[in-house]
């Protein structure tokens, strides 16, 4: 009798036991926060027309420059055509860039946020080989560096030579277009002082430097494939070979660093620079889209 008591507490025992597993679970069961945020494209560019923003992008910059050379030169007249041309070109990229339309939802007991709205993409990726005539990204490091000198000596601190290595450069043509703005207001009043700051505060904030071991060989990549286009334009037919040897060489020696994946796109690039390399031999001017092409793979990564 005793051992059938036992039996039946266990049972007992047991069975309140899963009870409260269950509950647990079926409590658990409920978030108590969810989202659901879609992210649709509503404008999406072309390969040539990515290239042709990001050359707009790297013009702006272009300006900046020049204008703050011309405010030192106490021009003021010139640096406000300089920013004038900044703005167009902003006006521009305003207009082109890609649209997404966001929907979020997020929602937690009786609490309910909703939000849907048409976003630009406005921070634009800058590719210094496509200005072929000048440095678009040089005077940017130079600012930063007399940016983060003056504020060395500002701490008391010794300066330290800095050196911006990377393999990504965006700007944020939103922000740069009020600072533009700032600055031509400056300038019809003929305070160089204000533009100069303003200028400057585009260059050494609203530029973005970004590096990542990973994409070091396909910037390199990148650069000899601009280069080979350059020559294949100039009828240099050697030279194009050259540079695009050495673009699939490096990309070779990310086969054995990735994954599965990585191999098998890293092939197919093989495959098209094979297929590249013999319209060069055969001195085809169809090889300049194949460049072009590759070009614009590799700008979007492995």
């Amino acid at each position: 009798m005793l051992k059938r008591l036992s039996v039946y507490g266990l049972l007992f025992c047991t069975g309140i036991l899963c009870s409260n597993v269950f509950l647990e679970g079926t409590a658990f069961a409920a978030d108590t926060i969810t989202s659901d945020i879609k992210v649709s494209p509503k404008k999406k560019l072309t390969d040539a027309e990515y290239r042709a923003l990001s050359q707009a992008a790297g013009r702006i910059l272009v300006h900046v420059n020049l204008a703050r050379k011309d405010i030192k030169k106490n021009d003021l007249d010139a640096a406000n055509e300089q920013v004038a041309k900044g703005l167009t070109l902003v006006k521009i990229v305003d207009n082109a860039a890609p649209t997404y339309e966001v929907d979020a939802n997020i929602k937690s007991g009786d609490t309910t946020y909703t939000d849907k709205r048409v976003v630009e993409q406005l921070v634009v990726p800058i590719y210094s080989e496509l200005d072929e005539a000048e440095s678009v990204l040089l005077p940017i490091k130079q600012a930063k560096k007399e940016a983060a000198a003056q504020a060395a000596a500002k701490n008391s601190s010794t300066p330290v030579d800095i050196d911006f290595v990377f393999t990504k450069a965006s700007l944020d043509v939103g922000e740069a277009k009020l600072e533009l703005q700032k600055a031509a207001e400056a300038l019809n009043a003929k305070n160089g002082e204000v533009a100069n700051q303003c200028l400057a505060d585009i260059q050494n904030r609203l530029v973005f430097f970004e590096y990542d071991e990973w994409d070091s060989p396909v910037v390199k990549a990148r650069s000899d494939l601009w280069e080979a286009l350059k020559s294949v334009q100039n009828n240099e037919w050697a030279g194009a070979k050259a540079y695009v040897k050495d673009a699939s060489d490096t990309l070779k020696l990310l086969k054995d660093k990735g994954g599965k994946e990585i191999s098998e796109k890293v092939k197919t690039l093989t495959d098209q620079f094979s297929t590249l390399n013999k319209k060069l031999d055969e001195k085809k001017d169809s090889a300049k889209a194949d460049i072009l092409s590759l070009w614009d793979k590799l700008t979007k990564g492995l």
